[in-house]
């Protein structure tokens, strides 16, 4: 039986929408699930020539009801059709989030226009997720270098993130994830909590990595897992600037090609924030003009499954196809890990720096 979960992310600008929708989709497939992403109408208008400067904030508010309105139809629709028994949809600001700029009393005369109650938007949205602006607590990490439509001073973007707090209110199933802690955790906590909604084992992150010989026969025993899945992944790397670590990637599962872009600023030397966005073919491939000539290119296939609720994901490098990197997910609960019996390792390199992705792009080796 095919089950679809519309989710919201909301939140100030700045907050981490963009980064935890591109990080989602490559989770949520790696584990089974079919994804769609509803982008933001209002950057959609406005990035097109439509904004509130051409014609006020009430009659740009119907725009964006009436544009976001079809979108999540066209969405649902999408979802029942789509091969897969379990779809998600992410929607970057539901239609509550339009209500926070004109207030309830205007916004109801909007809902009016198009035979709808205010009181019936809860319905339409299976789970909330707010996450907070890091204009509130992590100001040293605020930009809007992500998002040319955007325009907020750190004031307006704690202003908007309490609208969208009050906006949200009366949502049954809302969660806030703040900046209590690093961007890379909050990420991370933002994921776990879908996971706890669906009723899924919760993946924590944290990984221990072994390199292992693999061969036709070790391929063949993963295609055997349950919730297989396999990808092509390439990696570029792009000449740094501001000191930041910059790349792009392509992944291709199954007949659907994404393209990503990251960028790693170091705030200090224990805390990292990596921003990815999603981009078209074309941003790819102007970015690739960019690539830093000092560091290989990363190809490499991707084997992933899932036993006893846990993730195991084999990356073998075109390098060396002999070998490859085992990732198996840390249990929350305590369990040891089990290296399945047809796995032979050569070695753990949990937390050896020379088997992250960019010390390999500059080696070629294990």
């Amino acid at each position: 039986m095919k089950t679809i979960k519309r989710i919201v992310l909301t939140g100030g600008p700045c907050s981490g929408k963009t980064t935890f929708t591109s990080r989602a989709r490559q989770v949520f497939v790696e584990r089974g699930y079919r994804v769609i992403i509803d982008n933001e109408s209002a950057t959609d208008l406005i990035t097109g020539g439509i904004s509130p400067a051409t014609m006020g904030m009430y009659e740009f508010q119907k725009y964006c009801v009436a544009l976001q309105l079809k979108k999540e139809e066209l969405c649902y629709q999408a979802a029942q059709e789509i091969e897969g028994d379990k779809v998600l949809i992410f929607i970057d600001r539901g239609i509550f989030d339009d209500m926070a700029y004109v207030g309830e009393d205007s916004f109801r005369q909007i809902l009016k226009g198009f035979d709808m109650k205010l009181e019936e938007l809860n319905d339409r949205y299976d789970m909330v997720v707010h996450l907070v602006t890091s204009a509130k607590g992590k100001e040293e990490a605020y930009t809007l270098a992500n998002n040319a439509a955007r325009y907020e001073t750190i004031d307006q973007a704690r202003e908007m993130d309490d609208m969208a707090l009050r906006a949200w209110d009366s949502h049954p199933n809302r969660v806030i994830i703040g900046n209590e802690n690093e961007f890379e955790v909050k990420m991370i906590k933002a994921i776990q909590t879908v996971f706890e909604f669906l009723g899924e084992g919760t993946p924590v992150e944290k990984f221990n990595k072994y390199l292992i010989e693999v061969d036709d026969e070790v391929l063949a025993k993963f295609a055997q897992e349950a919730n297989y899945s396999t990808s092509h992944i390439v990696q570029h790397y792009l000449r740094s600037e501001n000191g930041y670590e910059r790349r792009v990637r392509s992944r291709q599962s199954d007949d659907t090609v994404m393209y990503t872009y990251s960028e790693a600023n170091y705030l200090n030397t224990n805390e990292r924030i990596k921003t990815d966005s999603v981009i078209t073919e074309r941003q790819y491939k102007d970015y690739l003009h960019q690539a830093d000539k000092d560091l290989n290119v990363l190809d490499k296939m991707r084997y992933s499954f899932i036993d006893d609720d846990l993730f195991y994901k084999l990356d073998v490098f075109n390098f060396d196809t002999t070998k490859g990197i085992l990732s198996i997910d840390v249990p929350s609960d305590g369990r040891p890990i089990r290296i399945p019996d047809y796995v032979k390792v050569i070695k753990d390199v949990t937390g050896d720096i020379n088997y992250k992705n960019y010390y390999l792009a500059k080696s070629q080796k294990y």
